[in-house]
């Protein structure tokens, strides 16, 4: 059924990337109520006809909501540039955005992706996305309100609709907008199991047109999702019942655990750009992520090999933020109101440039734009946040021109020195499965900047901190880690958290990696320890910015879990599907002599 809405005017509100889980199991008929004013109602009107089915090449039918300008709740005729934007968590929540840009004149297309909530069809994460896309870009394109030009807006799942589609190169696909889009799917980062994965498919799965028939599986699902601690400390085989009564999800479940590696399961094209780099077509491009956005490592990768291939255009902005973008405070930190941006008229700025030919307002000609953190107030509470302040830095490479790697090195005492020490010596932790360090802030969730202090006092936390600094030292690139270790397993997992720490004593959270060890000679190259033999890891605590100013430190925390970040490692060499008991460990890390453990700072000049 197709239902006809009109309304004039409207207020500029910038949406959340994701809707909440009560949000998102609303129908297309339970909206908000959108205020006007006077002012807009002369010139800002808007139309939009819901529920319009498109047909796919296949024949299921795709529900869709189309925005249209409006005058006295009329379409204002002739023809538009249309935005194609697709959704698994309910196209209502674009609703706002089809309203700003249908007052914008534009066309907004908000479709509902395959077997979701008013969609036909079956859902599977991602594999039918990039001929959807391609089919709803040409439809969008051949109806009588457009011009021929689309292009496409979404974040997370949604940036991820844009690539899937554009690597298929529709015709009239003339630019996009991909938000914390990442380069591959693949949720083992480091070879260890993101729990972020399993917390959305019990998301997908309450939100799932099946469930929605099932009102005491949703109601577990609901409750699980809202305490989900105890539901992620099951081994997954156990933790997969809950799907039972939903055979899709427990499907789709149990394939992403019975895939660990990166097998030609993960590398489908739709699963992985990164390997499909040439096959996308030559578009204007702006990426847009947060340094504590777990897509970050990826949007960046986008951004610099398509730019290498590809002749048009492409934006990098990178902010202090969440995967949730664009705001001036992320956790404990405010980073001031610069840090804050509207992405609404970034993109409006991008599309009336490649759309209608205007000159851009906001939107200057660095390719890229990152914020760096530090430099303000010291680690001082203050209406509950710290404030680290940081500036925007405007760059033509990434990483910037003069950047060069700087060893830490692990030293006796805990500390980190830039000379390595004569003698070796070590430190060791005892890893427990049954009790991890609880994950506290880092690319988890919203959580961003808490200070980790609590936790570096716990015994299976390693901390390693340089003196006070006399000159401010800044960083741009690729944070990394070198460790020589040991353990009393054949299989266990190194995490490693850069920090900030104020002369206070806060210990700001900057950067986070992990590796499991069977993994330290490659993703496809499994090969295990044997207990208490020294081998060398290789951690990749992914980009980030910051400037250390004088009389901070920098500390490298090392322990083997981040609960419910990852998946604790059991520590008995079993599969990660496979898994059903636990067993401590006891992981050493070397330093000096020989085993030079260091940390790696990508070090530039301060601008």
């Amino acid at each position: 059924m197709k239902v006809i809405e009109t309304m004039l005017g409207g207020v500029l509100v910038v949406s959340s990337l994701f809707p909440s889980a009560s949000a998102a199991q609303t129908g297309d008929t339970d909206y908000a109520v959108v205020e006007t004013s006077a002012a807009a109602q002369n010139h800002s009107g808007y139309t939009v006809e819901k529920n319009v089915m498109v047909p796919m090449r296949d024949g299921v039918k795709l529900a869709t909501d189309i925005y249209r300008p409006a005058k006295q709740s009329v379409p204002l005729p002739g023809r538009f540039p249309v935005l194609v934007d697709r959704s698994p968590y309910n196209k209502s929540g674009i609703r706002k955005e089809g309203i700003f840009f249908a007052q914008h004149g534009y066309i907004v297309v908000a479709q509902d992706c395959r077997g979701r909530f008013a969609s036909q069809g079956q859902f599977y994460p991602l594999l039918n996305e990039g001929k959807d896309g391609y089919d709803a870009i040409e439809w969008a394109a051949a109806q009588p309100w457009s011009n021929g030009k689309v292009g496409t807006v979404g974040a997370s799942y949604g940036a991820w609709t844009q690539y899937t589609a554009a690597m298929l190169a529709p015709r009239h696909l003339v630019a996009m907008f991909p938000v914390v889009g990442g380069s591959q799917f693949f949720p083992y980062p480091g070879g260890v199991p993101s729990m972020n994965m399993s917390q959305w498919i019990l998301y997908m799965a309450q939100t799932s047109q099946q469930a929605e028939n099932l009102p005491k599986v949703r109601s577990e699902l609901t409750e699980t999702f809202n305490n989900p601690n105890p539901w992620l400390k099951l081994p997954p085989a156990q933790r997969g019942e809950i799907f039972k009564p939903l055979p899709l999800y427990e499907k789709i479940f149990r394939d992403m655990y019975k895939h660990a590696t990166l097998d030609s399961y993960w590398k489908q094209q739709d699963f992985y750009p990164a390997g499909y780099y040439r096959q996308f077509k030559d578009v204007p491009m702006f990426f847009i992520s947060g340094w504590y956005d777990g897509t970050v490592g990826g949007v960046i990768e986008n951004f610099m090999q398509l730019s290498k291939i590809q002749t048009s255009p492409k934006k990098l902005m990178i902010g202090p933020w969440p995967h949730a973008t664009g705001n001036s405070t992320c956790g404990e930190a405010d980073f001031g109101l610069s840090a804050a941006v509207d992405e609404q008229a970034l993109e409006l700025d991008w599309f009336n440039h490649w759309m209608r030919g205007a000159p851009l307002h906001i939107i200057d000609s660095a390719p890229i734009h990152i914020f760096r953190m530090g430099g303000g107030v010291e680690g001082e509470l203050k209406a509950g946040k710290i404030k680290p302040g940081g500036e925007w830095l405007s760059l033509n490479e990434w990483p910037p021109a003069g950047t060069r790697a700087v060893q830490f090195y692990l030293q006796p005492q805990g500390l980190l020195r830039t000379t390595s020490s004569g003698n070796e010596e070590s430190s060791s932790l005892e890893d427990d499965p049954s009790d991890p360090v609880p994950t506290h802030g880092g690319h988890f969730h919203a959580e961003c900047v808490q200070n980790q202090a609590a936790l570096e006092k716990r015994a299976d936390v390693l901390t390693f901190t340089t003196q006070p600094l006399i000159t401010p030292i800044s960083i741009a690139g690729d944070v990394k880690a070198q460790l020589w270790i040991s353990s009393t397993a054949p299989d266990t997992d190194f995490v490693a958290k850069l920090s900030d720490v104020y002369p206070d004593g806060y210990s700001m959270i900057i950067a986070e990696g992990q590796i499991r060890a069977r993994y330290r000679n490659g993703m496809n190259n499994l090969t295990l320890m044997a207990p208490g033999t020294v081998y060398r890891l290789a951690l990749d605590l992914g980009p980030t910015s910051n400037l250390f100013e004088p009389g901070h430190r920098i500390r490298l925390d090392i322990s083997s879990t981040d609960f419910p970040r990852l998946e604790p490692n059991p520590n008995t060499a079993a599969p990660p599907e496979q898994w059903t008991n636990t067993v401590k460990a006891r992981n050493t890390v070397y330093y000096g002599g020989s085993h030079t453990s260091s940390l790696i700072l990508p070090l530039i000049n301060k601008q």
